[in-house]
Protein backbone atom coordinates (compact mmCIF):
# COMPACT_ATOMS: atom_id res chain seq x y z
CA UNK A 1 0.00 0.00 0.00
CA UNK A 2 1.22 3.47 -0.82
CA UNK A 3 1.28 5.42 2.41
CA UNK A 4 2.76 8.61 0.97
CA UNK A 5 -0.66 9.51 -0.48
CA UNK A 6 -1.88 10.12 3.08
CA UNK A 7 0.16 13.31 3.29
CA UNK A 8 -2.85 15.50 2.50
CA UNK A 9 -3.95 18.24 4.82
CA UNK A 10 -5.48 16.54 7.84
CA UNK A 11 -7.98 18.51 9.87
CA UNK A 12 -8.13 18.24 13.63
CA UNK A 13 -11.50 16.49 13.24
CA UNK A 14 -9.90 13.90 10.93
CA UNK A 15 -7.07 13.26 13.42
CA UNK A 16 -9.58 12.86 16.27
CA UNK A 17 -11.45 10.29 14.18
CA UNK A 18 -8.17 8.43 13.68
CA UNK A 19 -7.54 8.48 17.43
CA UNK A 20 -11.06 7.12 18.01
CA UNK A 21 -10.34 4.35 15.49
CA UNK A 22 -7.13 3.51 17.36
CA UNK A 23 -9.04 3.34 20.66
CA UNK A 24 -11.54 0.99 19.00
CA UNK A 25 -8.71 -1.23 17.74
CA UNK A 26 -7.42 -1.44 21.30
CA UNK A 27 -10.90 -2.39 22.57
CA UNK A 28 -11.27 -4.97 19.80
CA UNK A 29 -7.99 -6.61 20.75
CA UNK A 30 -8.99 -6.76 24.40
CA UNK A 31 -12.28 -8.47 23.48
CA UNK A 32 -10.51 -10.92 21.16
CA UNK A 33 -7.92 -11.63 23.85
CA UNK A 34 -10.70 -12.39 26.34
CA UNK A 35 -12.17 -14.89 23.89
CA UNK A 36 -8.73 -16.37 23.37
CA UNK A 37 -8.35 -16.97 27.11
CA UNK A 38 -11.86 -18.42 27.46
CA UNK A 39 -11.43 -20.81 24.55
CA UNK A 40 -8.03 -21.91 25.85
CA UNK A 41 -9.39 -22.54 29.34
CA UNK A 42 -12.20 -24.68 27.92
CA UNK A 43 -9.90 -26.50 25.51
CA UNK A 44 -6.15 -26.91 25.44
CA UNK A 45 -5.58 -25.46 28.94
CA UNK A 46 -8.67 -27.05 30.55
CA UNK A 47 -6.73 -29.50 32.71
CA UNK A 48 -4.61 -26.67 34.11
CA UNK A 49 -7.67 -24.42 34.51
CA UNK A 50 -9.52 -27.12 36.45
CA UNK A 51 -6.61 -27.47 38.87
CA UNK A 52 -6.38 -23.76 39.78
CA UNK A 53 -8.16 -22.82 43.02
CA UNK A 54 -11.09 -20.41 42.67
CA UNK A 55 -10.05 -16.80 43.17
CA UNK A 56 -6.41 -17.40 42.29
CA UNK A 57 -5.13 -14.84 39.77
CA UNK A 58 -2.69 -15.57 36.95
CA UNK A 59 -1.22 -13.40 34.22
CA UNK A 60 -0.77 -14.97 30.81
CA UNK A 61 2.03 -14.20 28.42
CA UNK A 62 0.81 -13.86 24.82
CA UNK A 63 3.50 -16.37 23.77
CA UNK A 64 1.57 -19.06 25.65
CA UNK A 65 -1.26 -18.69 23.15
CA UNK A 66 1.07 -18.37 20.18
CA UNK A 67 2.34 -21.84 21.07
CA UNK A 68 -1.08 -23.50 21.40
CA UNK A 69 -1.93 -26.18 18.86
CA UNK A 70 -5.64 -25.33 18.63
CA UNK A 71 -6.34 -23.90 15.15
CA UNK A 72 -9.02 -21.60 16.55
CA UNK A 73 -6.55 -20.13 19.03
CA UNK A 74 -4.05 -19.66 16.21
CA UNK A 75 -6.63 -17.82 14.10
CA UNK A 76 -7.35 -15.45 16.99
CA UNK A 77 -3.63 -14.96 17.65
CA UNK A 78 -3.14 -13.95 14.00
CA UNK A 79 -6.10 -11.58 14.23
CA UNK A 80 -4.70 -9.92 17.36
CA UNK A 81 -1.34 -9.54 15.65
CA UNK A 82 -2.98 -8.02 12.55
CA UNK A 83 -4.95 -5.53 14.66
CA UNK A 84 -1.71 -4.59 16.46
CA UNK A 85 0.08 -4.16 13.11
CA UNK A 86 -2.76 -1.96 11.82
CA UNK A 87 -2.67 0.12 15.02
CA UNK A 88 1.06 0.67 14.70
CA UNK A 89 0.85 1.54 11.00
CA UNK A 90 -1.91 4.11 11.55
CA UNK A 91 0.02 5.77 14.39
CA UNK A 92 3.27 5.81 12.40
CA UNK A 93 1.84 6.96 9.07
CA UNK A 94 -0.11 9.76 10.69
CA UNK A 95 2.45 10.68 13.37
CA UNK A 96 -0.12 10.15 16.10
CA UNK A 97 0.95 9.83 19.69
CA UNK A 98 -1.61 8.18 21.93
CA UNK A 99 -1.71 8.57 25.68
CA UNK A 100 0.69 6.15 27.38
CA UNK A 101 -2.23 4.52 29.19
CA UNK A 102 -3.93 3.73 25.87
CA UNK A 103 -0.70 2.38 24.38
CA UNK A 104 -0.24 0.06 27.37
CA UNK A 105 -3.74 -1.38 26.95
CA UNK A 106 -2.72 -3.23 23.83
CA UNK A 107 -2.41 -6.95 24.37
CA UNK A 108 0.91 -7.67 22.78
Amino acid sequence: MEYSKINFMQTEEYRECLKDALKNLTKANLVIYGSLVSISMAGELKQWNDSVPLGEIHNFDFDLFKNCEDINIQLLVKLIEKVEETYQTITNVNSIEMEEEEENNFVL
